[in-house]
């Protein structure tokens, strides 16, 4: 791994993306900076509601600041239950961090490429069973998720015109053991969802893989 990496968490600070942080933090190597709503124990943390819209334009600012060499967004989840007797703030909430936030991350990098100079890769979150089937009881989050499939697999095209811009990613991991999936759940009872560690470990061999 380069010594000179700089890692940029977004959403660190539970499910995959804290297995991630602690697969990185061992190595001494590596600067962490790690965003989220909630503090945790790192060496660099940033406060950050991916939900509110305009804390975007100032927060865009602050990764500029970072200076960072790799970038992987996290954050995710949504209201589980029927679409309809959730209350539709709470499909904005899942619409905004799953699919607008990072649409708006990768427009202001991609638009603004000589302020992230240093930024070499920009991974995704993405979900194989949210974007590829109906995800009954989650409805809004798969719908989210399809739309960030879209959204990075068209950019990816683009950018094949000019890979030295960016090595973009989306990765996309089936059902994890992560409070996104309800205890009890299907996929739990039936040995389908993978622990976020293991999940994680792959995730780095991925990213390092396709790093030119």
């Amino acid at each position: 791994m380069p010594a000179a990496d700089c890692w940029l968490l977004l959403g660190a600070s539970r499910g995959l993306g804290r297995s991630f942080f602690d697969l990185l933090k061992d190595d001494p190597s590596n600067k962490i900076v790690s965003v989220s709503r909630k503090e945790f124990s790192c060496d660099q943390w940033l406060k950050m509601d991916f939900a509110k819209v305009e804390e975007w334009p100032q927060f865009i600012k602050t990764l500029q600041d970072c200076k960072p060499t790799r970038l992987v967004y996290f954050a995710g989840g949504g209201p589980h239950g029927q679409f309809s007797s959730q209350k539709f703030k709470s499909h904005q909430w899942a619409f905004r961090v799953n699919f607008e936030f990072p649409a708006f991350l990768l427009h202001s990098i991609l638009s603004h490429n000589a302020d992230f100079g240093q930024l070499k890769q920009l991974c995704f979150i993405g979900s194989s069973i949210a974007e590829s089937q109906p995800d009954p009881l989650a409805s809004s989050y798969a719908a989210a998720k399809h739309a960030l499939r879209g959204l990075v697999t068209s950019v990816q095209a683009e950018l094949n015109l000019n890979p030295k811009i960016l090595d973009l990613q989306l990765y996309s991991p089936g059902y994890m053991q992560t409070d996104l999936l309800p205890e009890g759940s299907w996929p739990r009872s039936q040995g389908l969802a993978q622990p976020p560690d293991l999940v994680a470990a792959d995730l780095l061999l991925v990213l390092e893989s396709t790093l030119i």
